[in-house]
């Protein structure tokens, strides 16, 4: 087949990216024709060593408009989906929002099976935060535009049940599940020495987020349960690693300064893979308190032989059995939190046996040949 991909701009080697350009790749090593294609790309920044592998068609905005993002977005999309109607593709499978709107220019011109890769519908319809400001008069107008765009859609494919019936809430489609994938040999024999030497951490028990820092990923619950913990214990830390909102990094800053954790947490901002699979090797415990529809870097931390702490709002806790291969809290509880750290502190041998009953678990059910594998059968039941 020949499949055309469709995702926002390359820019950061964020879980999104890095499963567009791992299904790619796959889909090329099963005999497919694949062309990407982005508004932009960091071929520096965005995974270098996946980009170098593949066939990019950058298309650039055609305008840009000052605090006009939805407007630029939309125009972006209309150029991507007029040129991907160009060519002689079999589907097309985008990916990102708003990419469901280059299919609907796609459509425009010619028709062609597509599948909807949702990772996330706009936040727009789940997330109250982001009608504020001028975005309450833009959102409405691009609301009945994406609704549109998806009614344009063959097939909606989605990371979690839970997503599932968000979008099923939100557009009245039915879904199908198709979890994302992960190479656990990457995550073999790395070692978190280097790591702890280089940031001063080699007596403590490291506490570790992964992901831009934001409000739906919820660092705060982190903090707020370091505070609990280092009245007990002294040689906890916490470390966040993953791209950084100014704004809502003042806000965990203010956290930390009001509980007197200055010396206790870590902001290491975006890193290197190497130095990220360094960074689980090194960890104790991975927490993920986010409200999000799946989440790659948990599933990597189970990789690396880690006991999860995730959120009961977050899609990966699907796949966590409480107390064999990690634990689920009620979305906010920081207390609940908190109390399956201090097992975790207090029973070596339990972190251990959860760590590698993690393993078992991503190494037997989750790579990513089974979701190129699974998304081909997809693609081949639309085209017929």
């Amino acid at each position: 087949m020949r499949i055309a991909l469709i995702h926002t701009p390359l820019k950061a080697p964020t879980g999104g990216e890095r499963q567009l350009l791992r299904l790619a790749i796959e889909l090329q090593k099963r005999g497919h024709e694949v062309e990407i294609f982005t508004n932009g790309v960091d071929y520096e920044k965005c995974f270098p060593e996946l980009l170098s592998n593949l066939n990019i068609t950058v298309v650039l905005y055609p305008i840009h408009i000052p605090f006009g993002i939805y407007y630029n977005l939309f125009f972006g999309m209309m150029k991507i989906g007029r040129e991907v109607s160009k060519g002689d593709f079999d589907i097309v499978n985008n990916h990102n929002f708003p990419s469901e709107w280059a299919v609907y220019f796609v459509k425009r011109k010619k028709y062609i099976p597509s599948v909807w890769m949702c990772n996330e519908p706009p936040f727009w319809f789940f997330r109250g935060e982001v009608r504020k400001g001028i975005s309450k008069f833009n959102w409405p107008l691009f609301e009945i535009f994406d609704k549109l765009s998806v009614n344009s859609i063959d097939r909606i494919v989605v990371l979690s049940r839970l997503m599932g019936e968000t979008v099923k809430k939100i557009y009245g489609r039915d879904f199908t599940v198709v979890r994302s994938g992960i190479d656990v040999k990457d995550f073999e024999g790395i070692s978190g020495r280097k790591f702890r030497e280089k940031y001063d951490l080699e007596d403590d028990f490291i506490l570790l987020q992964v992901g831009t820092l934001t409000h739906y990923k919820r660092q705060e619950d982190n903090i707020k349960a370091l505070a609990i913990l280092s009245k007990k214990y002294s040689n906890i830390r916490l470390v966040f690693i993953g791209l950084e909102n100014k704004k809502y990094k003042e806000k965990l800053l203010n956290l930390i300064k009001d509980y007197k954790l200055e010396d206790k947490v870590l902001f290491l901002g975006s890193v290197p893979d190497k130095v990220l699979k360094q960074a689980y090797a090194a960890s104790d415990v991975f927490l993920f308190p986010a409200s999000q529809s799946w989440s790659l870097v948990t599933v990597e931390a189970m990789a690396s032989r880690k006991p999860v702490i995730v959120s009961n709002m977050c899609g990966v806790s699907e796949i966590i059995k409480n107390g064999v291969n990690g634990f689920v809290i009620n979305h906010g509880d920081y207390k609940m939190m908190s109390k399956y750290i201090e097992l975790l502190i207090n029973d070596r041998s339990l972190k251990e046996r959860i760590g590698r009953n993690a393993y078992k678990f991503v190494k037997k059910n989750l790579s990513w040949e089974k979701y190129a594998e699974t998304m081909e059968k997809i693609f081949k039941e639309v085209v017929k």
